[in-house]
């Protein structure tokens, strides 16, 4: 499968993958323009809100957890659970690891792409699926799996600080309409590509205004919202707000081109990593970005070897090199093999408290 440029914000381009992006700003309060009417009885001022989370969670995962299932129906629950875990334990990134055995330069392996398809189809609001997320087999299952319900995806009654939205119609000079999920449509008085994922913020109650613009439809009721960056849910409230998807074409790849740069923490989860007695007695150091990395049926070692990168740097290139913690969290296990969606739930079980701690000691 040929791979398109690098993925970028919310987008994850393949040749056949989603066409969805997001649009972002710097979070600066916006002007009302001219011609906009607002109603004076749904207008609130905005609350005090508690304080937000500013440190991300990153996941690792390779393609051959894929590769190792025997059906479809299988491939599906297996990226399905994954995706329902990132989201128990508010994971910031799921990185796929393209560890498919020889694979040619500029392809993507089949595995790797089925689960950063269902991925985001899974992480994606269900009101803007249908216009962002196009029709392909690797979804042809997706539909029944278990919801994520995560706080970005609000049902038609609900309403919260900050929604997901979708272009329908942009004018320039006149600004854009977006679908919300709700019976209204929000407006916006920036002119936006169509089809492009924002993140808008609606304030603590519904601000309605009647639109003046003849283009986008004068006399019609809208909801008035801003621009906002994807992270501010998480920055400004602490609210979860679901995971972005990257591609990464070796294990080396995935520790770069991310969203926040270079990862200050990383750490590797085998069962040939030492063994800390308990959650309790593991301390991690201070990080504003940590990486979590599992390994295939073969184990983060052989994604390791398979890396041509790490095989040209080094000889022998040994895992626990790559991560500042590599460890095994669940010793003494009954089976011989632990399925990484397996691994996936027990590790970060294993691993939250120590995930939280350094940053609740500094509150």
């Amino acid at each position: 499968m040929p791979t398109d440029k690098k993925r970028k914000n919310r987008k994850l381009k393949t040749e056949a993958m989603p066409e969805a992006e997001l649009a972002t700003i710097s979070g600066e309060e916006l002007p009302i323009p001219n011609g906009t009417v607002l109603d004076p009885l749904h207008t609130a001022a905005q609350p005090a809100v508690p304080r937000g989370r500013h440190y991300t969670v990153s996941i690792a995962i390779p393609g051959s957890v894929i590769d190792n299932t025997q059906t479809a129906e299988l491939a599906t629950a297996v990226a399905g659970q994954i995706a329902r875990t990132a989201a128990i334990f508010k994971i910031d990134e799921v990185v796929v690891i393209d560890d498919a055995a020889n694979r040619q330069e500029g392809t993507v392996g089949a595995g790797a792409a089925f689960l950063a398809r269902v991925l985001q189809f899974m992480e994606t609001p269900q009101y803007l699926r249908r216009a962002l997320i196009p029709m392909h087999p690797d979804l042809r299952l997706a539909g029944a799996l278990p919801p994520l319900d995560a706080p970005h995806h609000m049902r038609a009654t609900e309403w919260a600080m900050y929604r997901e939205g979708v272009v329908v119609s942009s004018i320039p000079g006149e600004g854009s309409l977006l679908n919300v999920g709700l019976d209204k449509d929000a407006y916006v008085p920036q002119a936006l590509r169509a089809n492009v994922r924002v993140t808008l913020q609606m304030g603590a109650q519904p601000t309605e205004m009647t639109l003046q613009q003849p283009s986008l439809g004068a006399g019609k009721q809208v909801l008035f919202g801003q621009l906002a960056k994807p992270s501010s849910p998480r920055e400004t409230e602490g609210t979860y707000w679901g995971y972005t998807t990257r591609l990464a074409s070796s294990i080396s790849q995935a520790f770069k081109d991310g969203p926040y740069g270079m990862y200050d923490l990383a750490v590797g989860t085998s069962e040939r990593g030492t063994v800390v007695p308990g959650p309790d007695s593991l301390k991690l150091p201070l990080y504003q970005h940590m990486l979590i990395a599992f390994g295939g049926p073969l184990g983060l070692e052989e994604c390791v070897r398979q890396d041509p990168a790490l095989q040209s740097e080094h000889h022998d290139p040994q895992p626990q090199k790559l991560f500042n913690l590599y460890c095994n969290t669940c010793p003494e296990q009954g089976s011989r093999t632990i399925r990484t969606e397996e691994a996936l739930l027990i590790s970060l079980s294993y691993l939250q408290s120590a995930v939280q701690r350094p940053h609740m000691q500094q509150r």
